[in-house]
């Protein structure tokens, strides 16, 4: 009798030890789960912020290049202008050397 009850003892200690690894296989298979997760995860949000800062810095170029092209438009224009008011004056100009010059 006290045999079996020995037996009996060690026999459930030997499934609580088994259980007890197969609990602690399946954690380990969990935390290396996760951790794939995890780390697929990061990858993915470095990616996106990667992508993001690209989009970012086109945009920013796009917008440098336009400002560029503005303001070269612009400078071109004021020197059209500035010629074209001196055209103007040209008789004006000529006007008065040759008053200056009489006088």
């Amino acid at each position: 009798m006290a045999y079996d009850m020995i037996k009996t003892v060690l026999q459930a200690e030997a499934l609580a030890k088994q259980s007890e690894e197969a609990a602690k296989q399946q954690a380990q298979s969990i935390l290396d789960s996760a951790r794939e997760t995890a780390a697929s995860l990061e990858k993915a949000a470095v990616e996106q912020a990667q992508n993001e800062a690209k989009l970012i810095l086109t945009e920013a170029h796009y917008t440098a290049d336009g400002l560029r092209k503005q303001a070269e438009s612009l400078a071109d224009l004021r020197e059209k202008k500035v010629i074209a008011d001196t055209e103007k004056r040209y008789d004006e100009a000529i006007r008065a050397v040759i008053d200056h010059l009489t006088d």
